[in-house]
């Protein structure tokens, strides 16, 4: 055994005979390795543990039902579905309570989250879904942690100002490269980019609004740059709603011809749909049926009747009428 094994080892270490479940011990695992230094002395240790964890991966697919293991899955909910990348104790787990209802460890040592953890974020009248993944820059965790990226339909890149951010942000930035997952540039016409916000977090710290500046000026151009502070909530209000301006998502609100507007539960749809997509949505008599629709809103004038071809924006009310 190594002697200059780091003091957070002997506790991963103990939580891991703590573990009593496969989530548990293989979450408790990949932690461990995370703790151990990569150096000729800790090869064979290293080795040990990912063969460990190889196995348990293994027992664990056999154990599911599904022939697959719903340990890393995040099932999407809410209008949208945003993933939190960052490096350790750069703060995403407090954004994460701070936002939601979610309940995460936070905690001073590297690798408090070790499994995908979501919360819903209340906008207005619709909830977006946050998910906080564990730090990147893991070998044992990246290949699934990339997956979820994969999934979401924003990322939220977070980095320390209390600690070089620019060369946080360069790093992660790489590391999306290397996944092959392409972010959106605000200078890119390739709207199959993920939209993706840098948030810069501890600007309450002495020397962190200076820091954010700097950040702030080699990324605008690039990306929407959010200063915000969890400990005192400073800037999650304007994040909250960059959220939502960046998740190319619209809010409409049906009429029945005759009867005031449903404002209090309203259809989401992608950015850019037509009549006829909210119309399939309502249900597919609507669709079949549809005559033509009366909107409020984006239109010239008040109730203006148009086709099914007409783009709805956000907030809009939309009344169908059917033949």
């Amino acid at each position: 055994m190594p002697t200059n094994l780091p003091p957070e080892y002997f506790s991963a270490e103990e939580r891991l005979k703590q573990a009593k479940s496969y989530a548990e011990k293989i979450a408790a695992l990949e932690a461990l390795i995370a703790t151990v230094p990569k150096h000729k002395g800790t090869d064979k240790l290293r080795a040990d543990l990912r063969r460990k964890l190889s196995s348990l991966r293994e027992d664990s697919l056999k154990k599911s039902k599904a022939g697959k293991s719903a340990l890393y899955n995040v099932e999407k909910q809410g209008a949208s579905m945003a993933a939190l990348a960052g490096f350790p104790n750069s703060g995403k787990s407090s954004i994460l309570a701070s936002l939601t209802n979610a309940n995460p460890i936070i905690a001073d040592y590297p690798m408090s989250t070790l499994l995908p953890l979501s919360g819903m974020m209340p906008f207005e009248d619709i909830l977006i879904q946050l998910v906080d993944l564990p730090p990147i820059g893991n070998e044992s965790t990246d290949g699934w942690v990339s997956g979820i990226f994969r999934q979401a339909d924003l990322i939220i890149i977070v980095v320390d100002l209390s600690e070089d951010p620019e060369i946080q942000a360069e790093l992660i930035l790489e590391e999306f490269q290397k996944w092959r997952i392409a972010l959106l540039r605000k200078d890119s016409p390739d709207k199959s980019h993920k939209p993706t916000i840098i948030t810069a977090n501890k600007i309450e710290l002495n020397g962190s609004k200076k820091r954010f500046e700097d950040l702030k000026n080699i990324y605008k151009n690039s990306y929407p740059v959010i200063g915000v502070s969890a400990k005192t909530k400073e800037g999650l209000e304007e994040l909250r709603r960059s959220l939502f301006e960046n998740s190319r998502i619209i809010r409409v609100y049906s009429k029945e011809p005759g009867k005031d507007p449903d404002i209090h539960t309203p259809f989401v749809l992608p950015e850019g749909s037509k009549v006829v997509e909210l119309a399939s949505q309502i249900h597919k008599e609507f669709l079949e049926r549809f005559q033509y629709a009366c909107v409020w809103g984006s239109a010239k004038y008040a109730g203006q009747r148009v086709q099914k071809d007409y783009i709805i924006r956000d907030r809009d009310i939309v009344e169908i009428h059917l033949k």
